[in-house]
């Protein structure tokens, strides 16, 4: 009888790749079908002499306003502080020099996207939004 763990070793990560790149390519193939079908929509309308409607034009990502940066990087701000404080406690607990740094790099980068979403948020609240009327 052969033994198999090498065998194993080697399909578990090619299945993975492989069924990875597959999700991917559907995602991709049915978001372009999706779209397509909204163009034909909106086609036949304006060949019918009707108006399609403007949310087909609009783009499908969620537009991000200011205020979603203020949650964002408050969140981010703290996991990255929560992240520091791990990183001092696992230093003082063991003696595993890599981990901990490991861990303190995480930390720095976390609370660095924290204050990057809050820096924005700081600079774009002042600005006026497009929807919104300046005259008012």
């Amino acid at each position: 009888m052969r033994d198999f763990a090498p065998l194993l070793g080697i399909m578990i990560p090619l299945t993975a790749i492989v069924m990875g790149i597959s999700l991917a390519f559907w995602s991709v193939y049915w978001n372009h079908q999706k779209k397509r079908l909204q163009y034909q929509e909106r086609q036949l309308m304006i060949e019918k002499g009707l108006t399609p409607p403007l949310e087909l034009l609009e783009d499908d990502r969620k537009k991000i306003t200011p205020e979603d940066c203020l949650r964002r990087g408050t969140i981010l701000f703290f996991l990255g502080i929560g992240l520091a404080l791990g990183t001092a406690v696992l230093a003082n607990f063991t003696n595993d020099e890599e981990l901990v740094g490991i861990a303190g790099v995480a930390a720095a980068i976390v609370v660095s996207l924290g204050v990057g979403n809050l820096v924005y948020y700081f600079i774009a609240r002042g600005r006026n939004r497009p929807d919104t009327d300046p005259r008012t």
